[in-house]
């Protein structure tokens, strides 16, 4: 047998390097195999990934454009929201059909000034309002004798005041009140004066009356509506012009 063998191989060539070459090949092939698994896997999760996105965009509602009808738009307000003083003011003027609206110059450190004004808008007088600072104490005058010192009322909110009244001459009668917030000497003093030249009391007559006065300076709000530094101590020569003027101690 193992000649016979010998006699059928005797014209074959020796083998050499074939072996290794056919391992070779045999790597390569399995190579090419893994790669092409790898990208047909790739291929696999981009083709999920689009229809994933597709359906999405096709199936579910996308994000509406803003409507101009929802953007805020900043509208006029009343000016007494925007001025807390005038707001005070407001209350006693409007119960008379007034109308009392800032006055040129309307304000200025320390004070604000506001003109009434009938239905027909013929004027009716003016409202001053002047903020000091009294931490040792007020001196609120008495008319009959400037050197003394009034005792003062006070209020269930912590305010001592005083009440005046000048109306002696009707081309020009004023009512006036000073106020002192005692917790922190915190003073204001509110004037209405009726319109002057009128030659008449009735029509002269202050826009406030000294109650209505006495209720717009002891309310806590009005005295807010002015800042920490404004105030109308001395020297401060724009500030109203007050028929008693406020003496603070000290």
């Amino acid at each position: 047998m193992t000649t016979v063998l010998e006699r059928a191989c005797a014209g074959e060539p020796e083998l050499g390097d074939a072996v290794d070459d056919i391992f070779r090949r045999a790597d390569r092939l399995r190579r090419r195999r893994a790669r092409s698994v790898v990208l047909a896997g790739l291929v696999a999760v981009a083709l999920v990934v689009s229809l994933g996105y597709a359906l999405t965009t096709v199936l579910l509602p996308g994000a509406k454009p803003r409507s101009t009808a929802a953007v805020a738009v900043a509208q006029p307000r009343p000016s007494g929201v925007l001025d807390p003083v005038l707001k005070v003011l407001a209350v006693p003027v409007d119960a008379k059909d007034l109308q009392i609206v800032p006055r040129p110059p309307f304000s200025g450190p320390g004070w604000r000034q506001y003109a009434v004004l009938d239905a027909g808008g013929a004027p009716r007088g003016l409202v001053e309002v002047a903020v000091f600072d009294a931490p040792a104490g007020l001196c609120l005058p008495v008319l009959a004798d400037p050197t003394s010192c009034a005792q003062p009322d006070r209020t269930a909110s912590g305010f001592d005041y005083a009440r005046y009244d000048r109306t002696e001459d009707q081309d020009w009668q004023v009512h006036e009140v000073i106020a002192r917030r005692v917790v922190d000497g915190r003073t204001v003093a509110v004037q209405a004066t009726g319109e002057r030249g009128t030659g008449d009391r009735e029509r002269g007559e202050p826009p406030l009356s000294t109650r209505e006065a006495a209720e717009a300076a002891t309310d806590p709000h009005l005295l807010d509506g002015f800042g920490l530094g404004e105030r109308c101590n001395t020297p401060a020569p724009a500030c109203p012009v007050l028929q008693v003027p406020v003496r603070p101690v000290g």
